[in-house]
């Protein structure tokens, strides 16, 4: 059985990728110009997969 592996990527990562501050990570959530990360369940952080990260990098024109 082959299961595919999932990374998930952080704040950190995601804006290491895009070459970004956290804050302006932060702020673009906020005012709605890209779409709000999912939560870790556990601990509430906001988590990516990679298709989120392509996603940013497309709407934010970064890649």
């Amino acid at each position: 059985m082959i299961v595919k592996e999932r990374k998930i990527y952080t704040v950190s990562e995601v804006c290491n990728i895009l070459g970004i501050f956290k804050n302006t990570l932060y702020n673009w959530e906020k005012k709605r110009k890209i779409p709000k990360a999912k939560r870790d369940p556990m601990s509430g952080w906001r988590i990516y997969t990679k298709e989120d990260v392509r996603r940013l990098q497309e709407i934010s024109g970064r890649k």
